[in-house]
Parts: structure tokens; sequence; C-alpha cells
């Protein structure tokens, strides 16, 4: 069980958060001290080197002015003889290594030998386990030599400076350690919170429960761009769920009325004994209405498939001005028994690449509402006109037209200008909605327009490649 707890703790995010911040900023801490340290121990150096090169001009200047190496040494060491911080020791040879001149000590610091240029190095005494810096340049003196100098000087003060800085930089690191938990700890508790406040509102959206979002965050960062497209996700998921309940909604309104109406027509036929006739019409209206239920249903799979993009165009090139005469004699013997005026006013012979079976359904689906919706004794217009890169259908009636408020709804699945319509004259509604993903699916617009007397005009543009 502890085991488990464990785990679970250590596999949160602000606490993955806060071992980074702490390794990252021990990291930090040690480079930066790593280089501190190597710069302070590099001036001090610089400091002390400086000053065995000033000692080592003063001693032969001694020497020069006295005019004598001995006596001109004996002055610089009473010179250097009183310092208490970096004391000074050295040593005048002969170019061949012998010793003219050495102060006190001087032959436990540094071994015998002559380099042969000017140069640095560090002995150390361990005896009295002491560091000493060492320089040594060549002189001449009343064009004799060269001559050697030998200067030497304890770093026993900057090696304690630098192990004083060291031991501050080890001690520090525990302070550092602990502040930066502290504020990991403290950073990284406003992503946790925010993440967890995404959680606990994701958390209550269901099916049920879709209006529920991620309230913004102030800051302009990532989190609050993750929140925006968590945001906008719900909406869409809100959207397709309302999109989802209408069209459950209305399929099962359009399916129940006719069901109903046939188990009215064959409850009402076999309440009693009738004659042949009798059954006979029963059975023609409840066709009539099965039919009308696979037409609905047909349409219905139709437009799932053109919502799964899984819809297969079979195109040809077609004559449009064939199919337009085709579907203008089906229909108007329809036409005359309302005594419409139904004619074709203009089509051009246009050819165009197009899915044959889905165009005649356009075709029928529109001349099918215009007849259904266009009173008698009024007029259907047809026309065919074709342009530069496309072909334009228009179908104009003079019927009561489509309010404006309308307009932009009429192409949705189940939508009807008037819902209060009934028996022959009232649709599914999936008609338009079918005729726009068919256009749709050509790379073509329909539009529909109100006319300036009466009725409505409905464009379609195909494209003609």
């Amino acid at each position: 069980m502890l085991s488990k707890l464990k785990i679970k703790y250590f596999s949160r995010f602000d606490v993955k958060l806060t071992v980074f911040y702490t390794f990252a900023l021990l990291l930090i801490s040690l480079v930066l001290s790593s280089f501190f340290y190597y710069r302070l121990q590099h001036s001090l150096l610089k400091q002390i080197d400086r000053m065995l090169i000033d000692e080592a001009k003063e001693l032969i200047l001694e020497i020069e002015a006295d005019n004598h190496i001995v006596k001109g040494c004996n002055m610089f060491f009473e010179d250097i003889s009183y310092r208490v911080f970096y004391p000074v020791f050295f040593r005048v040879m002969a170019s061949d290594g012998i010793s003219l001149y050495e102060s006190e000590n001087f032959s436990t610091i540094l071994s015998k030998g002559i380099k042969q240029r000017e140069h640095f190095t560090v002995t150390v005494d361990y005896r009295k386990k002491k560091r000493y810096r060492i320089y040594e340049t060549r002189f001449t003196f009343k064009n004799k030599g060269p001559f050697v100098a030998q200067l030497a000087i304890n770093t026993m003060r900057s090696d304690k400076i630098l192990n004083t800085s060291l031991q501050n930089i080890f001690s520090a690191i525990p302070v550092v350690f602990l502040l930066s938990i502290c504020c990991g700890m403290y950073i990284s508790q406003k992503p946790r919170k925010i993440l967890r406040n995404i959680t606990a509102v994701t958390r209550k959206i269901t099916s049920q429960n879709l209006v529920e979002r991620l309230p913004l965050p102030p800051g302009q960062d990532e989190i609050r761009d993750l929140t925006i497209t968590i945001n906008f996700m719900l909406d869409n998921i809100e959207s397709s769920f309302t999109e989802i309940r209408q069209f459950t909604a209305d399929v099962s309104h359009e399916l129940r009325n006719p069901l109903s109406a046939v188990k009215g027509e064959i409850e009402v036929a076999v309440s009693r004994k009738r004659d042949a006739a009798d059954y006979r019409e029963t059975l023609h209206n409840c066709l009539e209405r099965i039919d009308d239920l696979i037409k609905m249903v047909n349409d219905l799979f139709l437009i799932s498939r053109f919502d799964a993009k899984k819809y297969d165009l079979k195109l040809s090139r077609i004559n449009l001005a064939g199919l337009l005469g085709e579907m203008h004699d089906f229909f108007l013997p329809m036409a005359q028994e309302k005594n419409i005026h139904f004619v074709i006013e203009r089509c051009d012979t246009v050819f165009a690449s197009v899915d044959r079976h889905k165009i005649l359904q356009l075709l029928s689906n529109l001349m099918d509402n215009a007849v259904k919706f266009t009173p008698e004794n009024e007029s259907i217009i047809l026309s065919l006109i074709e342009h530069s890169h496309e072909v334009e259908l228009k179908v104009t009636d003079s019927g009561i037209g489509i309010p404006e408020s309308d307009f932009e709804n009429i192409f949705k699945r189940f939508y009807q200008v008037d819902p209060s319509r009934s028996g022959d004259d009232r649709g599914a509604g999936l008609g338009l909605h079918i005729c726009k993903r068919i256009v749709d699916v050509h790379g073509g617009s329909i539009s529909a327009t109100r006319n300036k007397i009466k009725g409505t005009t409905l464009t379609v543009r195909l494209p003609l490649n």
C-alpha cells in the first residue's frame, strides 16, 4: 500500500515539475559556482604573478643602484623583511647555477635548476605544508650575465580565500536545494491547479450536461491556448449532440405519422368484415404510405453517406438538356392535374461531367417541390443556360413564396417552411437538403431568391469540368 502511494505521489505533475526545477537550479548553481571559483582562483593567481614581476623589477633596480649584486640583494631583503602579507623569498644565481645570494629558507622552496626562459611555477614545502608561487627571470649586470633571479611568494593567503569560498559553496548547496524545492512547489501549483480544474470540469460533462466550459486563465500562455481549444472542442461536441438529438426527434416524428396512419387504416379494415374492393383500397393506401417511408429511409441513408463522405460519384459526360427534358416530361402530367403552366423557357445544349443518377435526383427533388407547393392555375418555368465555366439551372415558380427569414434554413435537413401543412403537400423536409449535398459534391452551389411579384427561384450552378 505504501509503495503504491509513493508511486502515485511521484507520478504527480507538480512533483515531477518540482524535481525538474530542483535539478535544473542545482545544475545551474554548480556551473555558476565552478565558474566563479575558477575566476577567483585565476584572479588571485594573476595578482600574485603581478606582485612577483614587480618585486623582480625592484630587485634588479636595487642591484643596479648599489652597483653590486650582494649589496643590492641585502638592500632588497631589508625592504621586504617587514612584510606580513605575502612575504617574498628570492635567490640570485649565475647562469651556471651557482647561487650568488639566497634569502632565508629559499633552498627548501626551489630545487636547483635554471629554465631557459622567463616562467612561473608552483612548488610545495611538504615539511611546513605550504605552497609557493615562483617566478624566474634573467637580467644582465655590467655587461655580464645573464644572471637569474628567482622570487617566491607564499600562496597561503590566497589558498585560504579559495578554501573559504569552496566551503561557502558547499554550505550553500543545501540551502539552494531547499529553496529550489520550495520554489518548484510554489511555481508548479499554478499549472497543477489549472489542470485539476480542467479535470474537474471535464468530469462533469456528459451527454446530458454539455454547457460546462473551462474558465479562461488570466495569462496569455499555452495553458490559456489549451483551455480555448478544449472549450472549442466542447462547443463542437455540444453542437453535434444537439444535431443528433434534433435528427432523432425529427426522424421519430416523420416515421411515427405514416406508421400510425398505416396502423389506423389496417385497424379500420379488420374491425369488421368488408368486401374485396375495400381491402384493395386499404392495401393501396398502405402501399403508398410505405413507399413514402421507403423514400424517406433512402433519403436518410443517402444523407448519412454524404456525412460519412462515403459517396461514390460515377462521373460521365452527360447532356444536361436531355436530362432536363426527361424530368419535365415526367412531371408534366402532375402539373397538368393542377392546371399549372409548366414550361422550359430556355434550354442550352450543355455537356458536363456529372453523376447521372444524382443529377436526376436533384432535378426530381426541385421539380417535385415546385409542383407540390405551387397552387393551381399558376406557373413553373425552367431554364438551363450555359456560361463560360459553368451551367446555370433555374426553377422559378409563382407560388406563395418563402419568407425572407426562412431562406437561410431551407437547405437544412427536416426543415419545413410551413410545418402546419398536412397530407400530400407535407414533405419530410429532406428534398432541398439532399439537393444541396448533391450540388456540393459536384463542386457547385445552390441558392434561393424571392421573385419580385410572387414565388421563389431556385438557382443551381454546376462547373462544366
